[in-house]
């Protein structure tokens, strides 16, 4: 049997050169994906793939195909962005089969591609009312009149600076008031450990690239997680293991079972208010994690781009790997995009004196300057106490406006997964186990933009479930959600 074969009872299934049929002379990425999808959808047509069978390794396929392993990832990202596939975290990827689909001549018509869902929450250009599924705060919570009085002051400062290309590793005032705000969640550092970034989405851009340059490397990440995260590591040809997580935090279970049946050089995850689903980390299964990454040498890269959004009233720092820690394993990410805007591209990784110098040396050469404008605005808000107002402010409206949709959300017969007490986001059930992906194709159609569970992860169990803005999500959203959800449950 050659080794792409797939053996499940009495069926067998290959994915190899020959099952992609005559290439002809083009072999472009995009082809290449599309014969593998196909390929699929022909096992399960011909019932050489029933409901429940694994598919081939990516390694497995890589090899007999003799196309990368970011190709066939890609594939199966396909076949799980059309409902074809569904994938259990550390296991691989499974057939998902209706008698429909299974007795068809031909695929039916696919639900609309995960990218597509994707582009909709990040393009500000959308006329579509975002709040369900907006991402970021509403614009009237920013208090632009301190931004723009900021951006004054700024302006009106010795703009010497503005001449040159500035500090690579970032204005140091800055970096000095980053040391600051570190220390006040148990994080000690210098300046010299301190770089700034274009914000977190530009600072996993960067680790990626200084760390992960070699295609097929191992690497963890939360699941459900961020699909940023996501699509820039398959970019970069990852080999990607999803760890799932319960409301104290990954599951150590699964973590170990990654490390030890992976090997995994870098494990990507938020421990404070974690997107999407705002769980949290226990103090016990922080110090779990860091035992794992000690015994299989591997780094972790903490996003906390909404640890702002935090109660200072409670000791956050006792849940950061960071401050446990020191650096010593943690690559620490942060961000000021979340709570000022996204237009204030400014974010900042914390990490050891060597890491610092790596990352650096990826950074001269990737960009010519730094944000300089928008790091003296971040500077100036910091040093002067209004940043910090700024975060509280938003704090108690978010507090008061969590409950009241709360409340709405489980009047609709929504199942709240957990019940954070801060943050931006909730994540829930649809009730009846509702398909998230047609609910939200039908609330597009109603002109109202929601954030489907399968966006975030590839796994059966986002399949039912959505996030939802805590600031954004007004009555009127509200009411057409209602309507959907009644007329999705009866067909």
């Amino acid at each position: 049997m050659p080794s792409s074969a797939y053996a499940s009872s009495s069926r067998k299934f290959a994915i190899d050169r020959a099952a992609l049929g005559d290439m002809g002379d083009k072999h472009s990425a995009r082809l290449l994906v599309d014969r593998i999808f196909t390929a699929v959808l022909e096992g399960v047509r011909t019932r050489r793939l029933a409901h429940g069978d694994k598919l081939p390794s990516l390694r497995v396929v890589a090899e007999s195909a003799q196309v990368s392993r970011d190709t066939v990832a890609r594939a199966y990202e396909k076949l799980v962005a059309h409902g074809h596939v569904y994938t259990r975290p550390g296991a691989g990827f499974f057939i998902r089969v209706d008698n429909q689909v299974a007795n068809a001549q031909t695929p039916a018509v696919p639900a609309p591609l995960l990218t597509n869902w994707r582009q909709r929450l990040l393009d500000p250009r959308t006329l579509l009312h975002r709040g369900l599924g907006s991402g970021d705060l509403p614009p009237d919570w920013l208090n632009v009149p301190q931004l723009a009085a900021t951006l004054r002051a700024v302006s009106r400062s010795n703009i010497n600076w503005a001449a040159g290309y500035g500090d690579a590793q970032g204005y140091l005032p800055l970096r000095q008031q980053l040391q600051r705000k570190l220390a006040d969640i148990g994080i000690d550092v210098t300046p010299r450990q301190v770089l700034t970034t274009l914000g977190a989405t530009d600072a996993i851009n960067l680790i990626v690239m200084s760390y992960l340059r070699q295609p097929g490397m191992t690497v963890l990440v939360d699941d459900p997680g961020s699909f940023l995260l996501m699509d820039r590591l398959l970019a970069s040809g990852m080999h990607i293991i999803g760890v799932t997580r319960d409301a104290d935090g990954p599951d150590i279970t699964a973590l170990q079972n990654a490390c030890e049946q992976h090997g995994p050089a870098f494990y990507f995850c938020q421990s404070l208010l974690h997107s999407p689903g705002y769980t949290g980390l226990s103090p016990q299964r922080a110090f779990q994690i860091l035992r794992l990454a000690e015994r299989f040498n591997f780094t972790i890269v903490e996003d906390d781009t909404y640890g702002d959004l935090a109660p200072v009233h409670r000791p956050p720092h006792a849940t950061r790997l960071a401050s446990l820690d020191q650096l010593q394993h943690v690559l620490y990410v942060g961000s000021f995009s979340k709570t000022l805007g996204a237009g204030m591209r400014v974010g900042f990784i914390a990490g050891n004196p060597q890491q610092i110098e790596w990352l650096l040396l990826y950074k001269l050469v990737s960009r010519a300057s730094n944000g300089s404008l928008a790091e003296r605005m971040i500077y100036r808000l910091l040093s002067e106490g209004g940043y910090r107002r700024h975060c509280e402010q938003l704090r108690a409206r978010l507090d008061q406006a969590r409950p009241r949709l709360m409340a709405a959300l489980e009047a609709l017969g929504i199942v709240l997964q957990h019940r954070p007490d801060a943050g931006l986001y909730l994540w829930g059930r649809l009730p009846g186990d509702l398909n998230a992906m047609e609910v939200a194709e039908r609330m597009l159609a109603n002109g109202y933009l929601t954030a489907p569970g399968p966006v975030f992860s590839s796994g059966e169990a986002a399949r039912s479930h959505m996030r939802f803005n805590v600031a954004s999500s007004d009555d009127d959203a509200l009411r057409a959600l209602s309507s959907v959800l009644e007329r999705s449950a009866s067909g």
